[in-house]
């Protein structure tokens, strides 16, 4: 079997993957390559039998073109430790009034508030996947009770209650933390009915924008000045439209990028094509949830 890389990487990371893997390994040569190692697309092919992403989310692969009995695997929890790191750092920044006392003393205003803690709070995880859990761990180590709630629950000593439905959730966290991968089941599902039962004050996302309807969330922040929206996705990004709320605290999807992430994001995506190959796959995707 062969695979090849679409993606620019360097010849140093395809002399690696190809020991990984064991099987010959090229740069954009789809035409006879059975494996295609993709980020942004993958390229329809006779020869082509399985799609291996280098991102963890996979909802912006063209679907329709997807050939039938081509089998996709994505590289999920590849970056769930910087997107967590990332999701505390807004998280942070806000309760302690990192940006508007930097932004004041910079300007000769030496003025003290009073600013918030994490222990003893409440977050509530919506999506228990990788970031999911790696959230979970940094609350805890902040001394903070965890609830969770996912389809499919697996044992995690970092979680306190896995509840049995979105609307329990949001009724019971402080911070909710959404981490839910964009599908067919998933879209819009942060909507005006699950906000109003929502008895925190902070949102986080470091997911998808399109999970969160974006009219709902904005009337949501405009009715309630004092509850903020923290997110590192936006809808129609890169094209922002403005003004944002007021309440609404953005970064420019950075969460997965470190100086760190990018050749390892490939060399993990390869090592999970090594299992492929070995009959042991993991992250196997249901393409009908996004077809």
């Amino acid at each position: 079997m062969k695979a090849t890389i679409l993606h620019d990487v360097s010849t140093e990371v395809v002399e690696k993957c190809s020991a990984i893997t064991g099987i010959d390994v090229s740069i954009q040569k789809p035409d006879d390559a059975d494996i295609q190692i993709v980020l942004a697309r993958f390229i329809p092919t006779g020869s082509l039998k399985v799609i291996q992403t280098i991102s963890a989310g996979v909802d912006h692969l063209e679907f329709s073109k997807l050939p039938d009995g081509v089998e996709l695997y994505s590289n999920a929890g590849t970056f769930s430790d910087p997107v967590a790191e990332h999701a505390f750092a807004m998280i942070l920044a806000h309760e302690k009034k990192i940006c508007k006392f930097f932004s004041e003393t910079k300007n000769g205003l030496y003025k003290k508030e009073r600013v918030g803690s994490l222990a003893g709070r409440t977050l509530g995880v919506l999506g228990h996947g990788g970031i999911g859990r790696s959230c979970a761990r940094i609350a805890k180590g902040f001394g903070m009770n965890v609830n969770a709630f996912t389809r499919t629950p697996k044992d995690d000593h970092n979680v306190d209650r896995f509840l049995s439905s979105a609307e329990e959730l949001v009724a019971n966290c402080d911070i909710l933390l959404l981490a839910l991968p964009k599908t067919n089941a998933t879209l819009g599902i942060v909507n005006s009915a699950l906000l109003d039962k929502f008895n925190g004050e902070m949102i986080v996302n470091v997911a998808r924008s399109d999970i969160v309807v974006e009219k709902d969330m904005r009337d949501y922040l405009s009715k309630y000045p004092e509850k903020v929206y923290l997110s590192d996705v936006w809808w129609n990004e890169p094209k922002i439209d403005s003004p944002l709320p007021e309440n609404a605290f953005l970064t420019p999807h950075v969460g997965g990028i470190s100086r760190e992430s990018a050749d390892n994001a490939v060399l993990r995506a390869c090592t999970n094509v090594r299992r492929y190959l070995d009959g042991k796959p993991e992250n196997r995707v249901d393409i009908d949830e996004y077809r």
